[in-house]
């Protein structure tokens, strides 16, 4: 009886122990990190029978630290207080728009219109113009006229002379008034030149101051066909628009008198369209 009760007790104490094997192993947690793993034996009452368990430990330690820094620097200066204003205005303008200034140099060509002294030998005909001059940021500048003028012969005295010819160089003050000037529309101007005038001439006919032994009619100056020069003035005016890049039509008006002694005044009036470039 006693043995068979020893070996009902052993066998349970063996079954006991198989299922507490396989519990432990059956529920033994998988590593999550490489932390170090420490293991506690666990010893049963029943010889030969050992459980291992794994505990794995994790340790997680943040530290903020926050540190406030406040500075402020104060400089007090002692004396008189000086207040300053400093403007500075620029404005750009696009190129077509840029007013032209400085150096420049034009061309034209136009009609030509003979009166006074010369009114009565010739009639209209055409003028070519060369003009040096400069324009410095002002309202006045200078400018030195070269011009070349062909009137026609009036028909009851072209006998016997080739058609007339007239260079008229010119010195003259220029006084440029802008009229209007904005960014919707291109810069638009008048001028007034004013000077004197070195006039040579050729088969020029001019009328002869009447007296009491001579008729007013046209007859050929000193009777050749030479060139001859006479000192006079002109005066004129014109209107100028800008094209921008440094570019500038105009269209100008002058009257340019001589006064040869014996005649009548002569007077030329050329209206010349051109461009300067500057």
């Amino acid at each position: 009886m006693t043995r068979i009760v020893s070996k009902f007790g052993i066998a349970a104490a063996l079954t006991l122990g198989m299922l507490a094997t396989a519990a432990a192993q059956t529920t033994k947690p998988k590593p999550k990190t490489t932390a170090p793993t420490k293991a506690v034996p666990v010893v049963k009452e029943v010889a030969g029978e050992v459980v291992t368990i794994h505990d794995t430990i994790r340790v997680v330690v943040r530290d903020t630290i926050t540190v406030p820094v406040y500075r402020r620097d104060t400089i007090t200066v002692s004396g008189p207080t000086v207040t300053r204003w400093d403007t500075v205005q620029v404005v750009n303008l696009p190129g077509w728009m840029d007013r032209g200034n400085g150096l420049y140099f034009g061309l034209g060509a136009g009609s030509y219109y003979p009166s006074g002294g010369i009114g009565g030998g010739q009639i209209p005909g055409y003028a070519f113009q060369m003009n040096l001059g400069y324009d410095p940021k002002g309202p006045l500048g200078v400018r030195f006229t070269a011009g070349l003028a062909r009137p026609d012969e009036e028909q009851i005295y072209a006998t016997g002379r080739g058609r007339p010819s007239v260079v008229n160089l010119t010195g003259d003050l220029k006084l440029r008034l802008p009229i209007f000037k904005g960014t919707s529309f291109p810069s638009f101007s008048l001028y007034g030149v004013g000077g004197g005038a070195l006039v040579m001439f050729q088969d020029l006919y001019i009328t002869q101051t009447p007296t009491a032994t001579v008729t007013k009619t046209p007859v050929l100056y000193k009777g050749d066909n030479k060139w001859h020069s006479q000192i006079g003035w002109n005066a004129g005016g014109g209107a100028a628009l800008q094209l921008g890049h440094k570019r500038e039509l105009f269209l100008e008006l002058r009257a340019i008198n001589f006064a040869p002694s014996g005649f009548e005044n002569p007077h030329q009036v050329p209206v010349i369209l051109g461009m300067n470039w500057y």
